[in-house]
């Protein structure tokens, strides 16, 4: 089986075991990130991730101390104007200047109370091939042993806009050499089985070289993908879904929809966000619980939604990558 319980270790220490959804929060699509952290800040008892480049910005204040577990990420999102694939796209962005210098300065700075994940530099104007991308995510921080590593693979080549694995592959043994593997949904494949194909293949090509480390799926958080990531080999699962939308019986769905369905069609905006997030935020939990019960059980019907759907898609994707 390709899903499995892992552990995320500090200095010897478990703090985390997977699978692990993560709400992130960024001030791309929500400039008024500091006051939506605040706001959520009694709901989260768990994990959570923000971005480097928003404290460098000032659009994230230390300390944040609510999560048990908390993840330092790159930046690279909030340095493009790309779009993660829930991106509704209404918002405008446009992106500061951020190095690899401001990227090492945050971190340098960076005193939390809770242990943390650090994830090496992105940006998509400075595209290297793998053997220096995990060079750069090895050299991170230096000095640093109180927090856990991962490495965030991107394309190679900024012409690029999908990750090939089968590259990658020729280096997976200096994989071993980082706590957590991170990939994101929109380049690891450009349909929901090729995605599944690839991250298989990338989990067994981990567990054959006696990697057993989590990966790490950037930008995919929501009731249907992550489940199928999961059933694939990966592990942890973050991104602004939670935000921009409700989860509801199994779906995601537009956020006023949900306000008519739950909460009367004259419910406030506002409130209707709030409650999304409070929803969608203990939703996630069940799912978590669910993808749990499932390792332990190997029956589908752990999923309270669609179970025969991802064991059919599961045998589809490793039918695409030949059974191997």
């Amino acid at each position: 089986m390709l899903a499995k319980r892992r552990s995320l270790k500090l200095n010897g220490i478990e703090v985390e075991r997977t699978p692990l959804l993560v709400p992130s929060f960024s001030s791309k699509g929500f400039p008024d990130v500091h006051k939506i952290i605040e706001s959520c800040s009694e709901l989260i008892e768990g994990v959570t991730l923000v971005s480097a480049y928003d404290i460098h910005y000032g659009k994230v204040r230390p300390p944040i101390d609510f999560p048990s577990l908390i993840f330092l990420d790159s930046g690279g999102y909030e340095a493009s104007k790309d779009a993660e694939l829930s991106d509704l796209g209404d918002r405008e962005h446009n992106p500061k200047p951020w190095t690899k210098e401001m990227h090492e300065g945050v971190l340098a700075k960076w005193q939390s109370p809770v242990p943390s994940v650090l994830i090496s530099y992105d940006h998509p104007k400075a595209r290297v091939g793998f053997a220096e991308q995990i060079e750069r995510g090895r050299t991170m921080a230096p000095g640093r042993t109180d927090v856990l590593r991962e490495l965030l693979l991107k394309p190679e080549k900024e012409s690029q806009t999908q990750l090939h694995v089968d590259d990658l592959l020729r280096h997976v043994h200096r994989l071993a050499d980082f706590d957590i593997i991170g990939v994101t949904e929109k380049e690891i494949g450009n349909s929901l089985v090729d995605r599944m194909k690839n991250i298989a293949k990338l989990r067994r090509a981990l567990t054959a070289a006696g990697i057993e480390i989590p990966i790490h799926v950037f930008g995919s958080l929501d009731t249907i993908s992550t489940p199928m990531y999961f059933l694939s080999g990966a592990d942890i699962f973050d991104g602004l879904t939670w935000l921009r939308f409700a989860f509801h019986e199994g779906v995601t769905i537009y956020k006023h929809n949900f306000g008519a369905l739950r909460l009367g069609v004259t419910t406030k905006a506002h409130m209707v966000d709030a409650r999304c997030w409070h929803q969608n935020y203990y939703y996630m939990n069940e799912l978590q619980l669910e993808m749990r019960r499932f390792l332990a059980s190997e029956d589908f019907s752990s999923f309270k939604y669609h179970g025969d759907m991802f064991k059919t898609s599961l045998q589809s994707a490793l039918e695409a990558l030949g059974d191997q």
